[in-house]
Protein backbone atom coordinates (compact mmCIF):
# COMPACT_ATOMS: atom_id res chain seq x y z
CA UNK A 1 0.00 0.00 0.00
CA UNK A 2 2.83 2.39 0.83
CA UNK A 3 4.53 1.76 -2.52
CA UNK A 4 1.25 2.23 -4.39
CA UNK A 5 0.70 5.52 -2.57
CA UNK A 6 4.16 6.73 -3.62
CA UNK A 7 3.41 5.86 -7.24
CA UNK A 8 0.11 7.76 -7.16
CA UNK A 9 1.97 10.73 -5.66
CA UNK A 10 4.67 10.52 -8.31
CA UNK A 11 2.23 10.45 -11.18
CA UNK A 12 -0.27 12.96 -9.82
CA UNK A 13 -0.36 16.06 -11.95
CA UNK A 14 2.34 14.97 -14.38
CA UNK A 15 2.00 16.36 -17.88
CA UNK A 16 3.08 14.11 -20.74
CA UNK A 17 6.40 15.00 -22.30
CA UNK A 18 6.06 17.40 -25.21
CA UNK A 19 8.21 18.11 -28.26
CA UNK A 20 9.63 21.11 -26.38
CA UNK A 21 11.46 18.79 -23.97
CA UNK A 22 14.56 18.05 -25.98
CA UNK A 23 14.81 21.45 -27.60
CA UNK A 24 14.92 23.03 -24.18
CA UNK A 25 17.73 20.67 -23.22
CA UNK A 26 19.57 20.84 -26.52
CA UNK A 27 19.81 24.53 -27.19
CA UNK A 28 20.62 25.62 -30.72
CA UNK A 29 23.69 23.73 -31.98
CA UNK A 30 25.13 20.26 -31.88
CA UNK A 31 27.74 21.22 -29.29
CA UNK A 32 24.96 22.17 -26.88
CA UNK A 33 22.80 19.09 -27.54
CA UNK A 34 21.46 17.43 -24.40
CA UNK A 35 20.82 13.76 -23.66
CA UNK A 36 17.42 13.91 -25.41
CA UNK A 37 16.88 15.55 -28.79
CA UNK A 38 13.71 16.08 -30.79
CA UNK A 39 13.03 14.88 -34.32
CA UNK A 40 12.74 18.46 -35.61
CA UNK A 41 16.14 19.28 -34.15
CA UNK A 42 17.74 16.19 -35.73
CA UNK A 43 16.19 17.06 -39.10
CA UNK A 44 17.72 20.52 -38.83
CA UNK A 45 21.15 19.12 -37.91
CA UNK A 46 21.04 15.91 -39.97
CA UNK A 47 24.41 16.54 -41.63
CA UNK A 48 26.09 17.27 -38.27
CA UNK A 49 25.15 14.11 -36.40
CA UNK A 50 25.60 10.36 -36.85
CA UNK A 51 22.32 8.49 -36.53
CA UNK A 52 22.18 4.86 -35.40
CA UNK A 53 19.02 2.76 -35.30
CA UNK A 54 19.27 0.72 -32.09
CA UNK A 55 16.79 -1.72 -30.62
CA UNK A 56 16.65 -5.33 -29.46
CA UNK A 57 16.07 -6.75 -32.94
CA UNK A 58 15.40 -5.46 -36.47
CA UNK A 59 11.78 -6.64 -36.38
CA UNK A 60 11.06 -3.95 -33.78
CA UNK A 61 11.05 -1.53 -36.73
CA UNK A 62 8.42 -3.41 -38.72
CA UNK A 63 5.76 -0.80 -37.95
CA UNK A 64 7.98 2.30 -38.05
CA UNK A 65 10.67 1.66 -40.60
CA UNK A 66 14.30 2.66 -40.02
CA UNK A 67 15.76 6.13 -40.31
CA UNK A 68 16.90 6.22 -43.92
CA UNK A 69 20.66 6.21 -44.35
CA UNK A 70 21.37 5.08 -40.79
CA UNK A 71 22.76 1.65 -39.81
CA UNK A 72 21.23 -0.67 -37.22
CA UNK A 73 22.75 -2.29 -34.14
CA UNK A 74 20.96 -4.90 -32.04
CA UNK A 75 21.37 -5.18 -28.28
CA UNK A 76 23.10 -8.53 -28.56
CA UNK A 77 25.79 -6.98 -30.74
CA UNK A 78 27.08 -4.62 -28.04
CA UNK A 79 26.82 -6.93 -25.02
CA UNK A 80 28.94 -9.90 -24.04
CA UNK A 81 29.00 -12.81 -21.56
CA UNK A 82 31.44 -14.66 -19.35
CA UNK A 83 31.37 -17.87 -17.28
CA UNK A 84 29.86 -17.68 -13.80
CA UNK A 85 29.74 -20.18 -10.95
CA UNK A 86 26.34 -21.63 -11.92
CA UNK A 87 25.96 -20.62 -15.56
CA UNK A 88 27.18 -18.11 -18.12
CA UNK A 89 26.57 -14.50 -17.11
CA UNK A 90 25.06 -12.76 -20.12
CA UNK A 91 24.08 -9.20 -21.06
CA UNK A 92 27.35 -7.69 -19.78
CA UNK A 93 29.38 -4.67 -20.81
CA UNK A 94 31.95 -5.70 -23.42
CA UNK A 95 35.62 -4.87 -23.17
CA UNK A 96 36.80 -1.55 -24.56
CA UNK A 97 38.25 -3.28 -27.62
CA UNK A 98 35.03 -5.22 -28.30
CA UNK A 99 32.84 -2.14 -27.96
CA UNK A 100 35.23 -0.10 -30.05
CA UNK A 101 34.97 -2.64 -32.86
CA UNK A 102 31.14 -2.47 -32.80
CA UNK A 103 31.05 1.31 -33.01
CA UNK A 104 33.72 1.43 -35.70
CA UNK A 105 31.73 -1.16 -37.64
CA UNK A 106 28.77 1.22 -37.57
CA UNK A 107 30.96 3.90 -39.14
CA UNK A 108 31.11 6.05 -36.00
CA UNK A 109 34.11 8.38 -35.85
CA UNK A 110 35.81 9.66 -32.73
CA UNK A 111 34.40 13.18 -33.01
CA UNK A 112 30.87 12.25 -34.07
CA UNK A 113 27.79 13.34 -32.18
CA UNK A 114 25.85 10.08 -32.06
CA UNK A 115 22.05 10.16 -32.00
CA UNK A 116 20.53 6.83 -30.99
CA UNK A 117 17.15 6.10 -32.58
CA UNK A 118 14.97 3.33 -31.14
CA UNK A 119 11.83 2.38 -33.06
CA UNK A 120 9.94 4.63 -30.66
CA UNK A 121 6.74 2.63 -30.18
CA UNK A 122 7.76 0.40 -27.25
CA UNK A 123 9.54 0.75 -23.91
CA UNK A 124 10.94 -2.69 -23.07
CA UNK A 125 13.48 -3.90 -25.62
CA UNK A 126 13.45 -0.59 -27.47
CA UNK A 127 13.73 2.58 -25.38
CA UNK A 128 15.64 0.44 -22.86
CA UNK A 129 18.13 -0.62 -25.54
CA UNK A 130 18.73 2.98 -26.59
CA UNK A 131 19.47 3.95 -22.99
CA UNK A 132 21.78 0.96 -22.55
CA UNK A 133 23.83 1.90 -25.63
CA UNK A 134 23.93 5.51 -24.43
CA UNK A 135 25.23 4.36 -21.02
CA UNK A 136 28.00 2.30 -22.60
CA UNK A 137 29.11 5.20 -24.79
CA UNK A 138 29.26 7.46 -21.74
CA UNK A 139 31.07 4.77 -19.72
CA UNK A 140 33.77 4.63 -22.36
CA UNK A 141 34.15 8.39 -22.44
CA UNK A 142 32.03 9.44 -25.43
CA UNK A 143 29.94 12.40 -24.27
CA UNK A 144 28.70 13.51 -27.69
CA UNK A 145 25.62 11.29 -27.63
CA UNK A 146 21.86 11.80 -27.43
CA UNK A 147 18.70 9.71 -27.69
CA UNK A 148 16.04 10.67 -30.22
CA UNK A 149 12.85 11.44 -28.31
CA UNK A 150 10.09 9.20 -29.68
CA UNK A 151 12.53 7.36 -31.92
CA UNK A 152 11.74 6.64 -35.55
CA UNK A 153 8.01 6.95 -34.86
CA UNK A 154 8.48 10.62 -33.93
CA UNK A 155 10.97 11.10 -36.77
CA UNK A 156 8.42 9.88 -39.32
CA UNK A 157 5.69 12.06 -37.79
CA UNK A 158 8.00 15.07 -38.20
CA UNK A 159 8.52 14.30 -41.88
CA UNK A 160 11.80 12.41 -41.62
CA UNK A 161 12.56 9.88 -44.34
CA UNK A 162 12.31 6.21 -43.40
CA UNK A 163 13.32 2.99 -45.12
CA UNK A 164 12.19 -0.62 -44.86
CA UNK A 165 15.73 -1.73 -44.02
CA UNK A 166 18.69 -0.06 -42.32
CA UNK A 167 21.61 1.30 -44.28
CA UNK A 168 24.59 -0.96 -44.75
CA UNK A 169 27.72 0.38 -43.10
CA UNK A 170 31.13 0.16 -44.69
CA UNK A 171 32.66 0.28 -41.22
CA UNK A 172 36.00 1.94 -40.87
CA UNK A 173 34.93 4.42 -38.20
CA UNK A 174 37.62 6.00 -36.04
CA UNK A 175 35.70 5.72 -32.75
CA UNK A 176 38.06 5.01 -29.86
CA UNK A 177 36.94 3.85 -26.44
CA UNK A 178 38.29 6.07 -23.70
CA UNK A 179 39.23 5.24 -20.14
CA UNK A 180 36.30 3.64 -18.31
CA UNK A 181 34.34 5.92 -16.01
CA UNK A 182 34.14 3.69 -12.97
CA UNK A 183 31.64 5.99 -11.28
CA UNK A 184 28.96 4.98 -13.78
CA UNK A 185 29.34 1.25 -13.11
CA UNK A 186 28.54 -0.65 -9.91
CA UNK A 187 30.16 -4.06 -9.43
CA UNK A 188 29.00 -7.02 -7.36
CA UNK A 189 31.76 -6.31 -4.85
CA UNK A 190 30.48 -2.76 -4.44
CA UNK A 191 26.90 -3.94 -3.99
CA UNK A 192 28.05 -6.48 -1.39
CA UNK A 193 29.87 -3.70 0.46
CA UNK A 194 26.69 -1.61 0.55
CA UNK A 195 24.62 -4.51 1.89
CA UNK A 196 27.30 -5.31 4.50
CA UNK A 197 27.29 -1.70 5.67
CA UNK A 198 30.86 -1.08 4.53
CA UNK A 199 29.81 1.44 1.87
CA UNK A 200 26.96 3.91 1.59
CA UNK A 201 24.56 3.96 -1.35
CA UNK A 202 20.85 3.56 -2.05
CA UNK A 203 20.05 0.32 -3.86
CA UNK A 204 17.19 1.07 -6.26
CA UNK A 205 15.26 -1.76 -7.92
CA UNK A 206 13.96 -0.65 -11.32
CA UNK A 207 11.97 -3.78 -12.19
CA UNK A 208 8.17 -4.04 -12.23
CA UNK A 209 6.68 -4.22 -8.74
CA UNK A 210 5.60 -7.86 -9.23
CA UNK A 211 9.26 -8.79 -9.51
CA UNK A 212 10.40 -6.57 -6.65
CA UNK A 213 7.85 -8.14 -4.32
CA UNK A 214 8.71 -11.69 -5.41
CA UNK A 215 5.36 -12.42 -7.04
CA UNK A 216 7.13 -12.98 -10.37
CA UNK A 217 10.65 -13.45 -11.66
CA UNK A 218 12.78 -14.21 -14.69
CA UNK A 219 14.25 -17.59 -15.55
CA UNK A 220 17.81 -16.25 -15.75
CA UNK A 221 17.68 -15.07 -12.13
CA UNK A 222 18.08 -17.77 -9.47
CA UNK A 223 15.40 -16.76 -6.99
CA UNK A 224 12.61 -14.30 -6.29
CA UNK A 225 12.61 -10.97 -4.50
CA UNK A 226 15.09 -8.12 -4.33
CA UNK A 227 18.42 -7.09 -2.84
CA UNK A 228 18.38 -6.46 0.92
CA UNK A 229 17.30 -2.91 1.79
CA UNK A 230 16.55 -2.08 -1.85
CA UNK A 231 13.78 0.37 -2.67
CA UNK A 232 11.47 0.11 -5.72
CA UNK A 233 11.39 2.60 -8.56
CA UNK A 234 10.00 0.95 -11.73
CA UNK A 235 11.74 2.00 -14.92
CA UNK A 236 8.56 2.65 -16.91
CA UNK A 237 7.61 5.63 -14.73
CA UNK A 238 10.19 7.66 -16.62
CA UNK A 239 8.52 7.51 -20.02
CA UNK A 240 5.24 8.97 -21.22
CA UNK A 241 3.73 7.13 -24.21
CA UNK A 242 1.35 9.26 -26.23
CA UNK A 243 -0.46 8.43 -29.46
CA UNK A 244 1.57 5.26 -29.80
CA UNK A 245 4.93 7.02 -29.42
CA UNK A 246 7.19 6.66 -26.38
CA UNK A 247 8.49 10.01 -25.14
CA UNK A 248 10.77 10.75 -22.20
CA UNK A 249 9.54 12.68 -19.19
CA UNK A 250 10.88 16.17 -18.56
CA UNK A 251 13.65 16.90 -16.04
CA UNK A 252 11.11 18.32 -13.57
CA UNK A 253 8.90 15.26 -13.91
CA UNK A 254 11.84 12.92 -13.37
CA UNK A 255 12.85 14.83 -10.25
CA UNK A 256 9.27 14.75 -8.91
CA UNK A 257 9.02 10.99 -9.47
CA UNK A 258 12.31 10.33 -7.70
CA UNK A 259 11.35 12.63 -4.84
CA UNK A 260 8.01 10.87 -4.37
CA UNK A 261 9.31 7.32 -4.71
CA UNK A 262 12.57 7.79 -2.83
CA UNK A 263 11.84 10.42 -0.17
CA UNK A 264 14.73 11.65 1.95
CA UNK A 265 17.24 9.94 -0.30
CA UNK A 266 20.68 11.47 -0.19
CA UNK A 267 24.00 10.24 -1.53
CA UNK A 268 25.04 7.74 -4.20
CA UNK A 269 22.50 5.57 -6.01
CA UNK A 270 22.93 2.13 -7.57
CA UNK A 271 20.23 1.22 -10.08
CA UNK A 272 19.67 -2.46 -10.83
CA UNK A 273 17.21 -4.85 -12.47
CA UNK A 274 17.42 -8.46 -13.65
CA UNK A 275 20.29 -7.99 -16.09
CA UNK A 276 21.29 -4.31 -16.30
CA UNK A 277 18.96 -3.75 -19.26
CA UNK A 278 15.84 -1.93 -18.04
CA UNK A 279 17.74 -0.28 -15.20
CA UNK A 280 19.74 1.58 -17.86
CA UNK A 281 16.53 3.46 -18.67
CA UNK A 282 16.15 4.50 -15.03
CA UNK A 283 19.84 5.45 -14.91
CA UNK A 284 19.41 7.55 -18.07
CA UNK A 285 16.37 9.34 -16.65
CA UNK A 286 17.82 9.93 -13.20
CA UNK A 287 21.39 10.81 -14.15
CA UNK A 288 21.10 12.38 -17.59
CA UNK A 289 17.61 13.90 -17.74
CA UNK A 290 17.09 14.54 -14.02
CA UNK A 291 20.67 15.66 -13.43
CA UNK A 292 21.18 13.54 -10.31
CA UNK A 293 24.83 13.09 -9.30
CA UNK A 294 26.42 9.78 -8.32
CA UNK A 295 24.05 7.40 -10.09
CA UNK A 296 25.63 4.09 -11.11
CA UNK A 297 24.29 1.05 -12.96
CA UNK A 298 24.84 -2.48 -11.61
CA UNK A 299 25.76 -4.12 -14.90
CA UNK A 300 25.09 -7.81 -14.23
CA UNK A 301 22.31 -7.01 -11.73
CA UNK A 302 20.41 -9.97 -10.24
CA UNK A 303 21.49 -12.28 -13.05
CA UNK A 304 25.11 -11.94 -11.92
CA UNK A 305 24.21 -11.65 -8.23
CA UNK A 306 22.45 -15.02 -8.13
CA UNK A 307 24.44 -17.04 -10.70
CA UNK A 308 27.99 -16.00 -9.92
CA UNK A 309 28.06 -16.65 -6.19
CA UNK A 310 26.11 -18.11 -3.28
CA UNK A 311 23.86 -15.12 -2.74
CA UNK A 312 20.17 -14.90 -2.04
CA UNK A 313 17.36 -12.39 -2.50
CA UNK A 314 14.83 -11.25 0.07
CA UNK A 315 11.07 -10.81 0.08
CA UNK A 316 9.95 -7.94 2.28
CA UNK A 317 12.45 -5.83 4.18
Amino acid sequence: MQTARYIRHALAGLILATPALAMAQSGGGVDAAGPVVEADWVLEHRDEVTLVNASRRPSNYDDTGFIAGAPFVGMGEFLTERPGMKDNIRYLMPSAAEFEAVMQGLGVDAGDHVVIAPAGDAVYGDATVASRLYWQLRYYGHDAVSVLNGGVAAWAAAGGETASSPAASDGGGSYTAGSPRDGLLATTDEVEAVIAGDASAALVDNRPLQQFTGLAGRDYVDGLGHLPEARPLPFNLFVAPRDGIVYWRTPEQVQNIVGAMLPRMDGPVIDYCNSGHVSSLAWFAMSEIGGMPDVALYDGSLHEWTLDGDRSLVIGQ
